[in-house]
């Protein structure tokens, strides 16, 4: 008969304590996951440095949108843009319009926009500019905004301008307006200079 090795009884209790306490101390560490997923909206899926994206359709370029840097973030369904630059292009394939602004972040769910910081908005064909530092964009309804006390200049090239605060365009109704502040100036005739 073979013999048998006997466990001192030390380790025997130290074996059958492991073996009953593993369970016990192996449970999954929920606080973490928790804490994980609170953080999750702050942490990006997608980091694109050096961002450029081109819209071609008919073998024509329509749009141009350029980054520094590129955030994505799915769970709150948003894309965070740093040194953003923007072209739309007409069916001849002249620039129609031009822009550009420190930060943008773009809501995918709404396509609603917020952009921010040193703000030029430019239309060739039009001869006019925007600027502002801080800009709303909401697609229901096509309306862009500024905050209240927040102002924006519209001026064109041959002097004129307008400029306020509490800025409003509804470009459904091509209606704009500024709730405070309001001041500018016309300069008649096409060939009359700044």
């Amino acid at each position: 008969m073979p013999e048998r090795r006997r466990l001192c009884p030390l380790t025997a209790a130290l074996a059958l304590a492991a073996a009953l306490g593993l369970p016990a101390g192996c449970s999954l560490s929920y606080e973490e996951a928790r804490v994980s997923e609170q953080m999750a909206p702050e942490i990006p899926d997608t980091v694109m440095v050096g961002f450029t994206h081109t819209v071609v359709d008919e073998g024509r370029v329509w749009v141009r949108l350029s980054a520094r840097r590129a955030e994505g973030y799915d769970q709150s369904k948003r894309i965070v843009l740093d040194g953003v630059s923007f072209q739309e292009f007409d069916r001849q394939g002249s620039l129609a319009t031009e822009a550009a602004a420190d930060r943008a972040v773009y809501h995918s769910d709404s396509e609603n926009a917020e952009v921010t910081g040193s703000i030029l908005i430019r239309s060739p064909q039009e001869k006019a500019t925007l600027t502002a530092e801080s800009l709303s964009w909401i697609k229901d309804g096509r309306r862009l905004s500024s905050g209240p006390g927040q102002g924006v200049r519209l001026a064109k090239e041959d002097g004129s301008f307008l400029e306020g605060r509490g800025f409003q365009a509804d470009f459904r109704r091509r209606r704009l307006e500024f709730s405070e502040g309001a001041s500018g100036g016309y300069v008649e005739g096409e060939d009359a200079g700044p």
